[in-house]
């Protein structure tokens, strides 16, 4: 298992979540984040450096194939020979737990349509259970 970050322009964003999903990635985390790429602390003119709204993309994989596939979405989308493009990286995953159900690695990071998981139990609250009633 594997966590692929990526940060890139956010005009990208829309196109990279349409393609990981069509290849069946998902459980994706998007955040708006802000930084400068390797042009250096300090510009040409000695000023300080403008930082640039981004995204940042977190998705986590099960498997190599997945690593992969999830890399080329983020690449056909974003590439640009422009600076800004942004980086991605990738570093192994130890575990994973699906807090509703208990499962865990693979089985936690499958959609439920891959599998017939049955509903979680519910107790239902009526108004005379509840603690705040």
């Amino acid at each position: 298992m594997y966590v692929l970050i990526a940060v890139f322009n956010e005009n990208s964003l829309k196109s990279v979540l349409e393609d990981l999903f069509k290849n069946n990635i998902e459980g994706v985390t998007v955040s708006t984040v802000i930084g400068k790429g390797s042009l250096g602390v300090i510009e040409a003119d000695q000023s300080a450096p403008d930082l640039f709204e981004k995204v940042k993309l977190e998705i986590v994989v099960s498997n190599d194939k997945f690593l992969e596939t999830a890399k080329e979405c983020i690449r056909a989308n974003c590439h640009d020979l422009g600076r800004g493009a942004g980086k991605m990286w990738w570093t192994p995953v130890l575990g994973v737990e699906r807090i509703r159900t208990g499962e865990r690695d693979a089985d936690a990071l499958t959609t439920q349509i891959d599998k017939k998981v049955p509903n979680v139990n519910v107790i239902q609250n009526t108004h005379i259970d509840t603690p705040c009633s």
